[in-house]
């Protein structure tokens, strides 16, 4: 089993933006798609821009950069070309997700990058490294190489996320790095670490009756007046959202949490596209379904109107809300917020005193 949905939503700004954007299901039936895709001259369905001009549009509608470091000579550049970027749904989900460039790290040209020029470190030389591949691939001059920018800060003139693939990536190499980029799960997780839940994640078929068994909808469990002598988690996502996936997937089933969770939490797995109104603590939530409010205004409050998905929500005996932690979080992170939550000590230390106690960062 594969799953790479497009992302529609991810913060609240991006929203608005994001309205009319379509699903994508990666291993979706071949030959339905969105529209017929041509693919250029290397086979490659990508629509592939100048570097230039995606740092230029990355100013206007941010997006991440998707860089592509090739030779003429490289022949598992032409591969990737052919293979990994020929896939309708990788290719799909680039164009609508990414500024796909391509960057011949031979070239003799002078380009600009975020304010500095570089041109080739010879001008003679057939195969001399241009001085900007060797910058921006910190002088290990492997082809294929790809680099994932996000985040341009145009304050500082730089982009806040770097990433560099060596070696060529066909395509269930690169299924998980475009979710890592593209989702900001780097604010909370390491990428091998989450390359490893990914792949357990589509891999692991005893997750699906595991998921069965733990979950409570929204609509039963918060309209119930009943307080439970348990606290609760809410988990924020939806079914397009694939950090959301891996993160439900994998960190609330993991031999890590799964008994200590079952313990001390009742789980809520909330869509914010649901429609049902819930009452919860004596106030009335809808979901309007308008273009400026989307989602449900329950899942947006739970979340103190800091909307991002994925969003851990945490709420004690009687129902009150205790703490919102936004975006992916791996099962190790979580196994260290469900103690904190879950034993008290937020009642008595700081969430710093308590990772300096485990020596953590």
């Amino acid at each position: 089993m594969g799953f790479l949905h497009r992302l529609r939503f991810h913060t609240f700004v991006d929203m608005k933006r994001s309205l009319h954007s379509l699903l994508l299901f990666l291993l979706m039936t071949p030959g339905v798609y969105l529209c017929a895709q041509q693919p250029d001259a290397e086979g490659s369905l990508v629509k592939w821009i100048s570097l230039s001009e995606a740092l230029e549009k990355s100013k206007t509608q941010p997006k991440p950069i998707i860089l592509d470091f090739y030779t003429d000579w490289c022949g598992w550049c032409k591969h990737m070309m052919r293979t990994t970027y020929a896939n309708p749904d990788i290719a799909q989900y680039i164009n609508n997700n990414f500024y796909a460039a391509k960057f011949n790290g031979e070239s003799k040209d002078t380009i600009e990058y975020l304010g500095v020029k570089y041109g080739p470190s010879s001008a003679t030389a057939p195969r001399a490294a241009h001085n900007l591949a060797v910058k921006l691939m910190q002088g290990k001059m492997m082809y294929p190489t790809t680099l994932f920018l996000n985040g341009y800060d145009k304050n500082k003139n730089e982009f806040a996320f770097n990433m560099l693939a060596a070696g060529a990536l066909d395509e269930q190499k690169i299924q998980p790095l475009l979710v890592y980029v593209l989702e900001n799960v780097s604010k909370n997780c390491g990428y091998e670490d989450f390359k490893t839940q990914y792949e357990k994640a589509n891999s692991d078929p005893t997750i699906d009756e595991t998921m069965k068994r733990i979950w409570q909808q929204p609509v039963a469990a918060l309209n119930n007046k009943n307080i439970s002598k348990k606290k609760t988690i809410v988990l924020i996502n939806t079914e397009w959202c694939n950090s959301c996936k891996v993160m439900k997937r994998t960190g609330f089933t993991d031999s890590l949490n799964a008994k200590f969770i079952a313990e001390k939490f009742d789980l809520v797995d909330f869509n914010p596209e649901l429609r049902d109104t819930i009452r919860f603590k004596e106030t009335t939530f809808q979901n309007l379904s308008t273009p400026q409010q989307p989602f449900h205004q329950l899942a947006v409050a739970l979340c103190r109107n800091n909307f991002v998905l994925p969003s851990m929500v945490l709420l004690d005996e009687e129902r009150n809300l205790i703490d919102a932690v936004p975006s992916y979080i791996s099962p190790a992170f979580m196994n260290d917020i469900v103690h904190f939550y879950g034993e008290d000590i937020y009642k008595k230390k700081s969430w710093k005193e308590f990772q300096e106690s485990k020596n953590k960062p």
